[in-house]
């Protein structure tokens, strides 16, 4: 068996593995680091099928190039294949808002959608000789591990989250000689989830309670939906406003992959859906607006925010990670924004939550004991040394993009 990273393998983002398995040629994911701009992993190469672990642009932003000429079968489950176009599309609307060079463009988007094969999880496929299935990785609806089997199995987990979340259930291992496991969180662990959405709840509730408002810049895909199912309860008026409000309807009309979908129409139910600008100005009446991007460049949130700049009883909670060279980096770090093109000091209170939906390092540590693998090749991270003392019991292998090596 050969490997090769076309991306991701020493960095977070932009995933993109070759697996060689007896002459075949599987790859697994192709996305870009969201910075300005984009960073694009090594070119595409030719290969016999494209499976997509999740549908963060770290993982599929830079696909549509496989569709520029012939294509490729596309394997992924239903899920991801519903937020897929959206997500793409609109990294191409941003790209030409930006002025970035465009790679590729709908039409490929499309041409894509023609090879997309959908599977659901445990479903096995035989692609010549190797047998291949999807499991789920926890980390977002959809996201998936692929194990690969025919004289030697490999498994793949994408991004990775073991714990259950009010969204999710997490992911279960799966025995496998070799195991290609994410590192973004090597050498850290989280704050246990339900003390972060307890903490969480108490602020907003203070910031509520003393006449502000609180905004929650977050991501579409995943965060947005699982921030409503964490406050929806909560006695004040909440609005949502962005992508993330599409990600939610596919999300309630794409059924199997929730923890409860019972729970998530409850608590969709009790939102306000932002629809269109002549909405957004008369939001006055709302405590709470959790609204996309995730970082802070772009979408509706940087409105809300700019509406309540210098009021100091309000509010911005930060609850995701924030790319190098981003707004919501800025922010949490240097504790201004731009806004409108001026560099701007918010007199809001500002505060990060941390509800990522990647392993910590003593989970990551626990599914790889309990996989049982031989060899452990790790990616998808900055610090993957931190890691490494803990798993002495394994062959553990540390890939660099563009450098094919060997498993024995």
């Amino acid at each position: 068996m050969k490997i090769k990273f076309l991306g991701g393998a020493e960095e977070v983002g932009r995933l993109g593995i070759i697996i060689d398995m007896e002459g075949k040629k599987y790859q697994i994911d192709y996305g870009v680091i969201p910075e300005k701009p984009p960073l694009f992993p090594m070119p595409p190469e030719e290969i016999d099928g494209l499976f997509i672990t999740h549908s963060h642009l770290d993982h599929i932003g830079a696909m549509p190039m496989y569709f520029q000429d012939e294509g490729v079968d596309v394997f992924a489950t239903e899920m991801t294949a519903n937020t897929t176009r959206p997500m793409l599309n609109d990294s191409i609307k941003v790209t030409s808002l930006e002025g970035y060079v465009e790679r590729f463009n709908r039409e490929d988007v499309e041409s894509m959608y023609t090879m997309m094969n959908m599977l659901r999880y445990g479903e096995k496929i035989s692609l010549d000789d190797t047998v291949i299935t999807p499991y789920s990785a926890g980390h977002i609806p959809g996201s998936t591990m692929w194990k690969f089997e025919n004289s030697d199995e490999i498994m793949i987990t994408g991004d990775l989250y073991t714990r259950d979340s009010k969204l999710l259930s997490g992911a279960k291992p799966r025995k496998t000689r070799n195991l290609i496991i994410e590192s973004t969180y090597a050498g850290k662990n989280h704050e246990e989830r339900e003390e972060v959405r307890k903490r969480l709840r108490d602020r907003i509730s203070e910031v509520v309670e003393h006449g502000g408002k609180v905004v929650l810049p977050s991501f579409a895909m995943g965060r947005m939906q699982e921030l409503i199912m964490s406050l929806y309860d909560l006695p004040y008026k909440i609005a949502t406003d962005g992508m993330g409000n599409l990600i939610t309807s596919i999300y309630l009309n794409t059924p199997g992959y929730l923890r409860s979908e019972k729970e998530f129409r409850k608590a969709v139910a009790r939102v306000k859906e932002v629809r269109g600008r002549k909405m957004r100005e008369h939001m006055e009446d709302v405590d709470i607006i959790i609204s996309t991007s995730g970082m802070l460049d772009g979408g509706p949130a940087l409105g809300y925010i700019e509406k309540y700049v210098h009021d100091p009883k309000s509010a911005i909670f930060m609850t995701g990670y924030q790319v190098e060279g981003t707004n919501g980096r800025n922010l949490m770090e240097k504790g201004t924004l731009n806004i409108s093109g001026a560099e701007v000091k918010p007199d809001m209170q500002v505060e990060f939550f941390d509800m990522s939906a990647h392993a910590g390092h003593d989970d990551l540590v626990q599914f790889i004991r309990d996989c049982q693998p031989e060899n452990v090749i790790l990616c998808h991270g900055d610090q993957r040394e931190a890691i490494v003392d803990d798993l002495a019991n394994y062959n553990v292998i540390l890939p660099f993009n563009g450098k094919e090596f060997k498993i024995e």
